[in-house]
């Protein structure tokens, strides 16, 4: 998984939530760039930004639910 941190400044708040992503397995890369505002993506998908009550740890698992969900092949019969 590959995570993108855009950050407007880099304060105590991004730092606690960047060193919380880095002790997650699964994520690969954790990306940086500089933006209007602080939000944080994972695969394509905002999982937390400036202002959000969401837990961006919680939101990094949904994530990875959702794109094992994708993967699955459900078999119909029609």
């Amino acid at each position: 998984m590959i995570i993108v941190v855009k950050y407007r400044i880099m304060d105590n708040n991004i730092r606690k939530i960047v060193n919380s992503l880095r002790k997650i397995p699964f994520i690969k890369e954790i990306l940086f760039y500089s933006g209007e505002k602080n939000s944080i993506f994972a695969n394509n998908y905002k999982i937390w930004e400036e202002g959000s009550d969401l837990n961006p740890i919680e939101e990094v698992y949904d994530v990875k639910i959702l794109e094992l969900a994708r993967r699955m092949y459900f078999p119909t019969c029609g």
